[in-house]
């Protein structure tokens, strides 16, 4: 199974779906959104090459990436994550970290963060130029926000340090911080 189909499974699993719709759901609403995300993942492809950007149906937008080494990140400064796992319809721009909507909609984003020694690191995620929610992650300890936003063709969203300037902690064969987002309607 491709990892998105994992990743929404798990959303309907551990019922955080109900924070992104609003609502309570049904079995058989779960079970109609789950054969959606079978046929979703069919179209683009499922079991592509993980390190390598695939490409969807026309409309469909998703993607993931991840700091690949560790990164020293300056207050005010979106954070890069420069390793790209998937990048459907290539909305999200390893070069400045900034996601574009590619079409109006609803989206979700999720962001961990893990911070390196004892020094803290806060990270907003920020929808055009306005700051929304907060990760803060102390110690080897990693934060992490979800959050679903209403967006608008060509609205940005993007991960921005806004604390004491820190590292955030990578190996290269370990990516503990990552940010992901898919359109959910």
């Amino acid at each position: 199974m491709s990892f998105i189909f994992f990743y929404l499974s798990s959303l309907i699993v551990w019922g955080e779906i109900h924070m992104i719709l609003g609502s309570e759901l049904a079995c058989s609403e779960k079970s109609n959104i789950v054969n959606k995300l079978k046929l979703l993942c069919s179209d683009m492809g499922a079991g592509a090459n993980p390190g390598s950007p695939s490409t969807g149906a026309a409309g469909e937008s998703l993607f993931t990436a991840s700091v690949s080494k560790r990164k020293y990140v300056v207050k005010g400064n979106i954070v890069r994550f420069d390793k790209v796992w998937s990048n459907v319809g290539n909305n999200y721009d390893p070069r400045s970290g900034v996601y574009t909507s590619p079409k109006d909609g609803a989206y979700h984003f999720s962001c961990t963060v893990m911070s390196q020694g004892k020094n803290g690191i806060r990270v907003n995620l920020w929808k055009n130029d306005v700051k929304t929610v907060a990760i803060y992650s102390n110690g080897a300890f990693g934060g992490t926000l979800n959050m679903a936003l209403d967006l608008r063709r060509g609205d940005r969203v993007y991960i921005k340090q806004s604390y004491i300037e820190n590292y955030i902690y990578a190996e290269p064969e370990y990516h503990f911080s990552m940010f992901s987002g898919f359109q959910i309607a």
